[in-house]
C-alpha cells in the first residue's frame, strides 16, 4: 500500500512540475512611460479574461520597467493603469487636473512567445479596437476604435452638472478634423487611407463618436500567425494623446 501511495505521489508531483515548466508560460516585459518618455512608477499592467477580471498582473519599477511570466494563450484584454492618477481616483484625491490620466488598452492579446511590449499612455484612451479585412476586396484593413479624450470628458461632465440640454451629445473624442491618427502593423507604419467618423450607440437615444479606419497592409509581413496593430491617437485641439493594440489573427491561425 505504501508503495502504491508513493507511486501516486510521484505521478502527481510530475504533473505539477510539468504544469509549471517554462514551456507553458512566456515572459512579457517592457517599459511604461508617458509620451515624453518619462517612466510611470508603480503602474499596474494586467491581462484580463472575457469578464474583465485580472488573470495576471504586475507593477512597474521606479524606471517604468516590468517583467512577468503569464500562461500561453489568448486574453480578452490587457490594461496599464497608474491608479492614483486615474481620472476618478485623481478627482477624489484632489489632484491637479493636468495630472489626471486615463489608461492603455490592448485587445485580443495573444501570448505565444516571449515578448517586449513597451507602453505609452496619457489623457486619450483608444478603446474597443477591433480590426478585420474584407475577403476579395482591396488589400486593406478596416480598424474600429473609440477614442476618449479626458479633457473633452470633463467638459461633458460639467455640461451635465449645469443641465445643458442634450449634454450627452458633447463628443468625448475629437471630430474628424481635430484628430491625429497613426497606425503601425508589426512595427511598420502604414498609410491611413480613409477615416470615417461614426456613432456607437449606448441605447436608442445616446451615442458616442467613434472611427472606422481603412489602412493599407504592411509591405513586410511577419511569420507570426497574427498581426499586431498599434493605433496612436492625438487630439489636435487640446493635446490629449493615447495608443492601443489589437492582435489580429491571420486566416491560418490555430488556437
Amino acid at each position: 500500500m505504501k508503495k502504491i501511495l508513493f507511486a501516486l505521489l510521484l505521478v502527481l508531483n510530475a504533473i505539477v512540475v510539468q504544469a509549471q515548466t517554462p514551456s507553458d508560460s512566456v515572459i512579457i516585459s517592457g517599459r511604461v512611460t508617458d509620451f515624453n518618455g518619462m517612466p510611470i512608477d508603480s503602474c499596474t499592467v494586467m491581462w484580463q479574461n472575457e469578464q474583465y477580471e485580472p488573470v495576471f498582473q504586475t507593477l512597474t519599477d521606479s524606471d517604468g520597467f516590468y517583467s512577468v511570466p503569464i500562461h500561453k494563450g489568448k486574453y480578452n484584454s490587457m490594461v496599464a493603469i497608474y491608479q492614483p492618477s486615474y481620472a476618478q481616483n485623481a478627482i477624489m484625491k484632489g489632484m491637479p487636473e493636468n495630472e489626471h490620466r486615463l489608461e492603455f488598452w490592448g485587445w485580443n492579446v495573444i501570448a505565444d512567445r516571449d515578448t517586449t511590449l513597451n507602453i505609452r499612455y496619457h489623457r486619450m484612451e483608444a478603446y474597443g479596437i477591433h480590426a478585420f479585412y474584407i475577403p476579395g476586396a482591396t488589400p486593406a484593413f478596416q480598424i474600429y476604435v473609440r477614442p476618449m479624450s479626458l479633457t473633452r470628458t470633463y467638459k461633458w461632465m460639467k455640461n451635465q452638472q449645469s443641465s445643458v440640454p442634450n449634454a450627452w451629445q458633447t463628443k468625448l473624442s475629437p471630430s474628424i478634423n481635430e484628430i491625429g491618427i497613426r497606425v503601425e502593423i508589426d512595427g511598420e507604419e502604414v498609410a491611413v487611407l480613409h477615416k470615417q467618423e461614426i456613432e456607437e450607440y449606448i441605447n436608442a437615444n445616446e451615442a458616442f463618436n467613434a472611427y472606422l479606419l481603412t489602412v493599407e497592409k504592411p509591405k513586410n509581413l511577419s511569420n507570426r500567425p497574427y498581426w499586431v496593430i498599434k493605433v496612436e491617437l492625438s487630439d489636435l485641439e487640446n493635446g490629449d494623446r493615447g495608443e492601443g493594440l489589437y492582435y489580429m489573427e491571420k486566416p491560418n491561425y490555430v488556437q
